[in-house]
């Protein structure tokens, strides 16, 4: 996943609520830029993706002075997403090819909500399981437009990971792996939805399988803040995707282990699907990402879009300019 790297803009359109302002495109975002920087279509930049938190470098100040995290914001009454910076800002403008990853050498990072601080930690994450990120839709080049898709809830919560290999079993955050015997929400949800038994489902589709189970725990403590309706609820997950350890690989929309056929099966929540079996077009990436402030009459976070080959997640640009 990109979170800075040598890009090329591709469109540059008037802004239309601002004389000194312009709209380029760079990827799938769409970025508001000042004309006085005078860039160009075809321009080589280095752009940074939202969801990055800034360094402490002099480059970075002037955005810093509004916040520390890239995130979508209105710049008189138009979205902005990202960062556009010329080449010359850096040391290896003379020779970054188009595509070249340079969050590590401008200092940016992936942003990473706090995390609690009393857990006890077994290790990593075990079994080459990954961790839970998304791809945003602005990255990916050949969206499966006109093809099935389903359309789910991206619940604004923490990652939870329950797993079978063999005879071990564990239970893991985004990063690390978490001792079975403490306790605190992993285990305690661990427990509660019964997940060793349904692990080990023996007379179903999973028989055999080194299996992980991967959702998003929420509820009272995580991820607060005042516009996150999840946040306010009973701590529990809700799940939404299965990753086969052996084939390192998750299953997809069609697949026989396809997590929104499979959990149910097995009595396991799912997170909300929103739409199923639905034609992929742009105006329904629009109407998720621009058009709806609340799904249900509540703000949500985002979508995640399933389909044969992959999913996407599809971020709502009115609840991260909130967060």
């Amino acid at each position: 996943m990109k979170l800075a790297s040598i890009e090329t803009i591709t469109e540059i359109l008037p802004h239309g609520n601002a004389d000194s302002l312009l709209i380029c495109r760079v990827l799938g975002y769409q970025c508001i830029i000042r004309k006085v920087d005078d860039f160009k279509v075809g321009d080589k930049v280095c752009f940074i993706q939202p969801d990055t938190v800034l360094p402490d470098a002099e480059w970075a100040t002037v955005f810093k002075a509004k916040s520390n995290r890239v995130k979508a914001i209105r710049l008189r009454n138009m979205w902005s997403e990202g960062i556009v910076l010329k080449l010359d800002t850096f040391p290896f403008y003379d020779f970054a090819p188009e595509g070249m990853e340079v969050s590590e050498i401008i200092g940016v990072r992936k942003y990473e909500a706090p995390a609690p601080q009393d857990l006890n930690a077994k290790g990593p994450l075990p079994f080459g399981i990954p961790k839970t990120d998304e791809e945003r839709f602005n990255n990916i080049e050949n969206l499966p437009f006109g093809e099935l898709v389903d359309v789910t809830l991206k619940v604004d919560g923490q990652s939870f990971s329950a797993y079978r290999n063999g005879n071990a079993m564990g239970v893991c955050g985004r990063t690390m792996e978490y001792k079975l015997d403490s306790d605190n929400h992993f285990t305690r949800n661990f427990k509660q939805l019964d997940l060793e038994a349904k692990l080990i489902y023996a007379e179903g589709d999973i028989a055999g399988q080194s299996i992980c189970f991967r959702g998003e725990q929420f509820g009272q403590g995580i991820q607060k803040n005042d516009n996150n309706p999840h946040s306010k609820l009973p701590v529990s997950v809700q799940f939404f995707s299965v990753w086969l350890i052996d084939e390192r690989r998750y299953t997809y929309k069609g697949d026989p282990l396809y997590a929104f056929d499979l959990f149910p099966k097995i009595g396991l929540p799912t997170v909300a699907v929103l739409e199923r079996d639905v034609i992929l077009t742009p105006e329904l990436i629009k109407k998720y990402a621009e058009d709806l402030e609340t799904v249900n009459g509540t703000p949500f976070e985002g979508v995640v879009i399933q389909h044969a080959k992959g999913s996407f997640k599809v971020i709502s640009k009115k609840y991260d300019s909130k967060k």
